[in-house]
């Protein structure tokens, strides 16, 4: 096993130097997917990005969050237009070779007994996000193109995304001119892209300079919403609370799960329901995590099932000698 540079691990595949490539690059995909010596294997990950808005601040005195009726990404109807305003669609095929997909829910289909596929999420609508805007009063006043805010004044929203990557300029940009679209000027907060752990100080800090951000959560196996959507927690970024989502979270841990197995999906599912219908945090994509494996590799398995199945180490093969390299 080595660690190899991201810009050598291609050329080392194609000679055959290597049987597995873990935690390889989405963005190299399309540079080894044709090379005839492998097998690409893949699973959906544990894992969705979001766009969430700040709707508050985590009071340190009293350990909680405390949503503010006035803070400027208050009104529903904008957060949903500007949700809407977003092609999901299109930025998947446009950014991520199809390696990833829309978002509808915050947990990812491999969950199969919690995902559900009766709830929608935003899917793009441009005109249904422009009367949204219009309803909440959010209209171009002088005929710059831009709306304004509902008191006439300019309006902009103020948009934290991380630094890295290829894509994360043109990505952030992609959010603009989709804004732009329907009216809505988003600029970057603080100029530019931020870096990986200064975004996540400024997001936790409840940054004023940050009206919306662009994220990731990785999934774990216990779905429990409390710590990422609850009233006390640090981590429910938005700063969003209610007595309904305090309700509807508290049964998905209600001893009722431990006498129906079916309750806790059920309650999970109309927890979601609810929750991305306040568009505060909205699931926006499910990753796929690709596996090159040397076709010289006999019974290597990716599957989250791997333990019911038993193709543990102890059963992979190899079917030659020396390693098969591309002669592509």
């Amino acid at each position: 096993m080595e660690v190899v540079n991201s810009n050598t691990v291609v050329s080392a595949l194609k000679t055959g130097k290597y049987d597995i490539a873990l935690r390889i690059p989405t963005d190299l995909y399309k540079s080894y997917k044709d090379l005839n010596n492998l097998e690409i294997l893949g699973r959906q990950e544990l894992y969705y990005s979001y766009m969430a808005f700040k709707v508050g601040k985590f009071d340190k005195a009293k350990g909680e969050n405390i949503t503010d009726p006035n803070a400027k990404m208050a009104d529903l109807k904008l957060r949903q237009a500007l949700v809407y305003g977003l092609d999901v669609e299109q930025m998947v095929k446009a950014f991520y070779y199809g390696l990833r997909e829309r978002a509808t829910m915050a947990v990812p289909p491999a969950f199969k007994k919690y995902y559900s596929k009766d709830i929608p999420g935003f899917p793009y609508n441009p005109e249904k996000a422009k009367q949204l805007l219009d309803e909440a009063g959010y209209k171009d006043v002088n005929g710059d193109g831009y709306r304004e805010d509902k008191n006439g004044k300019p309006f902009e929203v103020r948009i934290a995304s991380m630094a890295g990557g290829d894509i994360a300029e043109p990505l952030a940009q992609f959010y603009i001119q989709q804004w732009k679209e329907i009216g809505i000027k988003g600029v970057l907060s603080t100029g530019r892209l931020i870096e990986f752990n200064s975004f996540y100080d400024k997001v936790q800090a409840d940054d004023p300079e940050i009206d919306v951000f662009f994220a990731a959560w990785s999934v774990g196996t216990n779905l429990n919403p409390i710590e990422g959507g609850g009233r006390k927690s640090p981590f429910n970024f938005p700063r969003f609370v209610s007595d309904e989502n305090d309700k509807l979270m508290a049964e998905i841990s209600s001893p009722k799960t431990l006498e129906d197995p079916n309750y806790k999906a059920e309650a999970y599912k109309k927890w979601q329901e609810y929750y991305i219908n306040q568009a505060v945090e909205v699931p926006l994509t499910y990753r796929y995590e690709i596996f090159p494996v040397n076709k010289r590799v006999k019974n290597y398995y990716v599957g989250y099932d791997m333990y019911l199945n038993g193709k543990m180490v102890n059963q992979w093969e190899l079917t030659a000698a020396e390693p098969i390299k591309a002669t592509n």
